[in-house]
């Protein structure tokens, strides 16, 4: 038995995950606010009433609310899906420009209502107050039978078997009859064989399901990828504070007079340089008032140490200074003595030198040309325009190839990517490959690889010079 939990307030969930609840605004593309919240919003609504504060299962979302932000990125990345399909492909061109709508809505209510049992199945919910577990058929929402009390979690020792029927059963508290009314009897019975889909359909597999399967699929593998993500780690040691407080230093340049030239009057600094140097044109008149110009020994001023001008360090600064520069001789000493002892090497090939922290702030030119992503201008012209899912799977596959994280090889006929690849970017294969046919930019498809055109390729990455 846990320790005790109180719930959260379906007001607070919507709060929680209100970015995540946008972008199934913007994938639903309602004409106004009141129409979405009174089709879309409101069943998410009742869908944090009915968890709560619930997770969804002991290996994945199992924070509390988890149950909730797994239903609202199922519906989200169901809604991706769904954009690229072809719903009702054998009926007429009228009759599919209006049952699409209704196949997408019907995509996000099943989404919706397919993790309803989940947290029922994993777990037991016991009411402080009285000692009374919760019964989802006989109590209703677990928001409404709690309400403000406090509750106790227990797992089962043996899950429960899934039944789309019982999730079907609680799905009638999340969805209204009146949001079921402008759907055609097709698109019904096609949401119905969808809630709590198989995970390994056997048959024929309706588009519905199939979208509805993957969006779950999805989002329990991003949600996996997250719990054991593993980041690499830093190959340079950190730079020392010093060199980081030089950097946020003000710099001024130094005006250089040359020899011979007259000192005691100096014409008016110029705009430009009062401007770049506002603490020496102060400074100046209180030099001169305090100090006559002495004439200085050449020889004298070769042999003085140089000292940063136009700006003041502070005393802690100028000891760090100190101690950096001591422990930098005491390195290079100790470098010089170990390469003194060491054998030399074997070819004739010199080591590269290695890489200094303190001027990774101060690149060349050439590093900063590194490719960072297809700009919008290119996507438009090679996707042309409306294909804002297209253009967001190029540009974050050209940004994960620019970063190691994922792999394509160029072939003689285009660029080739594995289809294994293209699922964590929130398409399937077949989209994928239904979009570039449709464009002209695919060049073949077969196995587990997609052949891209030249001019798409270069997108995601150039093409090595041969």
């Amino acid at each position: 038995m846990s320790s005790a939990h109180h719930p959260i307030a379906s007001d607070a969930l919507l709060a929680t995950h209100q970015k995540r609840i946008e972008l199934v605004r913007q994938c639903a593309n309602e004409s106004t606010q009141a129409e979405f919240e009174r089709k879309w919003l409101s069943v998410l609504r009742r869908c944090a009433v009915w968890f709560s504060s619930m997770p969804l299962t002991p290996e994945l979302h199992a924070e509390p609310g988890g149950a909730f932000r797994a239903t609202v990125e199922s519906t989200f990345y169901a809604l991706r899906l769904a954009g690229g399909q072809k719903f009702a492909a054998d009926l007429s061109s009228d009759k599919r420009r209006r049952l699409e709508p209704q196949y997408n809505y019907a995509v996000f209510l099943a989404a919706a209502c397919s993790s309803l049992d989940e947290p029922c199945r994993h777990f037991d919910f016991i009411r402080v107050s009285d000692r009374t577990p919760w019964n989802p058929g006989a109590h209703g929402a677990f928001g409404t039978w709690i309400s403000d009390g406090d509750y106790l979690v227990q797992r089962r020792p043996t899950a429960l078997k899934g039944e789309r029927m019982r999730t079907a059963m609680f799905a009638q508290t999340v969805i209204s009859a009146e949001l079921l009314s402008g759907l055609d009897t097709a698109v019904l019975a096609d949401l119905f064989g969808a809630i709590n889909p198989e995970r390994s359909p056997l048959g024929f597999e309706a588009l519905v399901h199939k979208v509805v399967r993957q969006a779950m699929d999805v989002a329990g593998n991003f949600e996996r990828k997250a719990q054991r993500g593993v980041f690499a780690p830093v190959k340079f040691d950190v730079p020392p504070a010093v060199h980081v407080a030089l950097e946020l230093q003000p710099q001024v340049a130094a005006v250089t007079v040359p020899a011979g030239a007259a000192t005691p009057t100096a014409p008016a600094a110029p705009a430009t340089t009062l401007a770049a140097a506002p603490s020496s044109a102060v400074a100046a008149p209180a030099e001169k008032a305090t100090a006559s110009p002495a004439p200085v020994d050449p020889a004298q001023a070769s042999a003085q140490p140089s000292a940063p001008r136009g700006s003041q360090f502070s005393q802690s600064l100028l000891d760090a200074l100190e101690r950096s520069e001591a422990q930098a001789a005491n390195a290079a000493a100790s470098d010089l003595s170990a390469q003194a002892s060491a054998p030399p090497p074997s070819s004739g090939t010199p080591r590269a030198p290695a890489a200094d922290p303190a001027t990774a702030g101060v690149a060349p030119s050439e590093g900063k040309a590194s490719r960072s992503g297809p700009s919008d201008e290119e996507l438009n012209e090679v996707l042309g325009p409306g294909a804002a899912m297209m253009r967001e799977f190029f540009r974050a596959l050209a940004d994960d190839v620019a970063a190691g994280k994922a792999k394509v090889a160029w072939g003689e006929q285009g660029l080739t990517v594995q289809k294994r690849l293209i699922g964590a970017y929130g398409l399937t294969s077949d989209t994928l490959v239904e979009q570039l046919r449709k464009r002209s930019l695919l060049m073949r498809a077969a196995g587990n690889d997609i052949c891209i055109v030249e001019r798409a390729g270069r997108l995601i990455m150039e093409r090595p010079a041969a």
